[in-house]
């Protein structure tokens, strides 16, 4: 999609259509499946934690996105396995109808509780949570600004809208003050739309700039947060915690699956726009909602994120220290507190034989072509809390023979 593109009112399938046509001419563009030397995919056989077993070795592991290990929590499991008991596996009908229990009911409670807002929306995935902000919000703008690398779900939601989407560089506030002023009308009101935190290498979007933007065109910034959320800000809020920005023009949506170590997207916001969401979304009254066992897990998965914010304390800590330890072994890595550090090399087989390598040394890394990545890719780790200093020392200690 070139930067320039401007969408119109053309069918949605169409689009997409061609969208699909276009990206596949991108080689560079294709995620890149995790696999060992002989092409096999790697089998994860346990929850994801610090410590994992991937196709039958045991690892030190610093991928995916389990910050606080909850995936396989006792305590998370347990609250599934009960619910399961009272509830069986789902509600069989969608929210407008009987779709409702007490379980859906206290998950959407504790998001809201923990994000500080009115109320908030529980959805079947993180992926439609873009999909609830763009046409919950449809009333109160005309056009959509998009970041160039914006995440598969944004982009997937601002085109099912039909509205004008106009995209911006990367990160560029002035990019997006220059798209504004030229292709804005008199009256009309922009949505900006972007990852809060990108995923690839872990930086931030600039919001700050954007949030002034939105104020001085009487628009809404709209985030996907699903990397933030959890971990960042003072009370683990997100990327507008982190920069300490609050506003009636300010929205966001996540996952519960990263961080907060559940399942399924959610929404939170003011009673007057969930409410609009309830009556006049269709992915919101026509979904079946989330297994009830698997909201049951999630709802004590948030609630021991709420009770213990030392988690993200040791957390932070060990960002510290191990992004420390990669820029003494040379490589450019950031000092953000983002549990996430990537960097290139300079062959795509040099970083293809060093995740190798290391795996081989029972060190789990990533390598992998995302949005955002060059061309070649990058090698990507994921740090967690449950991290011993010692697990850090190893991936230090290995990746320095190697380089």
């Amino acid at each position: 999609m070139e930067r320039r593109e401007f969408i119109g009112k053309s069918g949605l399938a169409f689009f997409l259509f061609n969208q699909i046509l276009a990206e596949a001419s991108r080689p560079d563009f294709y995620l890149s499946i995790p696999s060992d030397q002989y092409g096999n995919i790697w089998v994860m056989e346990t929850p994801p934690g610090a410590e994992v077993i991937i196709s039958g070795r045991r690892c030190v592991y610093f991928g995916g996105t389990g910050y606080f290990g909850l995936q396989g929590h006792p305590e998370v499991i347990e609250a599934g396995i009960k619910a399961f008991r009272q509830y069986g596996l789902h509600i069989a009908t969608s929210r407008t109808g009987f779709g409702h229990n007490p379980v859906l009911l206290e998950v959407e409670r504790k998001i809201a509780d923990f994000f500080g807002t009115e109320e908030a929306v529980y959805l079947p995935s993180g992926y439609l949570s873009n999909l609830i902000l763009v046409q919950g919000l449809s009333h109160l703008y005309e056009k959509i600004f998009m970041d160039e690398t914006a995440h598969f779900s944004i982009r997937d939601a601002v085109y099912s809208t039909q509205k004008p989407v106009f995209v911006f560089r990367h990160r560029d506030p002035e990019d997006l003050r220059a798209r504004i002023r030229t292709e804005l009308k008199a009256g009309e009101r922009p949505m900006v739309i972007s990852d809060g935190l990108f995923p690839t290498f872990g930086v931030f979007a600039p919001v700050r700039e954007y949030a002034q933007l939105v104020e001085e065109y009487d628009g809404l910034l709209c985030l996907d947060d699903a990397h933030a959320v959890g971990i960042l800000g003072s009370k683990g809020r997100g990327t507008y915690d982190y920069f300490g920005l609050q506003g009636r023009r300010l929205f966001m949506g996540a996952t519960l699956s990263k961080a907060f170590g559940g399942y399924g997207g959610f929404v939170p916001g003011n009673r007057e726009f969930l409410e609009k969401v309830r009556t006049s979304v269709g992915v919101y009254s026509g979904a079946t909602p989330v297994p009830t066992p698997v909201a049951a897990a999630t709802s004590k998965a948030i609630e021991l994120v709420a009770k213990h914010p030392e988690w993200r304390e040791k957390l932070r800590w060990n960002v510290s220290y191990l992004k420390s330890g990669l820029r003494r072994l040379g490589l450019a890595v950031d000092d953000s507190p983002v549990p996430i550090a990537a960097w290139t090399m300079k062959t795509t087989e040099e970083m293809k034989k060093i995740q190798q390598e290391l795996f081989h040394r029972g060190i789990a890394i990533a390598y992998l072509k995302y949005i955002g990545a060059p061309a070649g890719g990058v090698l990507r780790v994921s740090i967690f809390s449950t991290h011993t200093r010692e697990h850090l020392d190893q991936l230090l200690t290995e990746l320095k023979k190697l380089l």
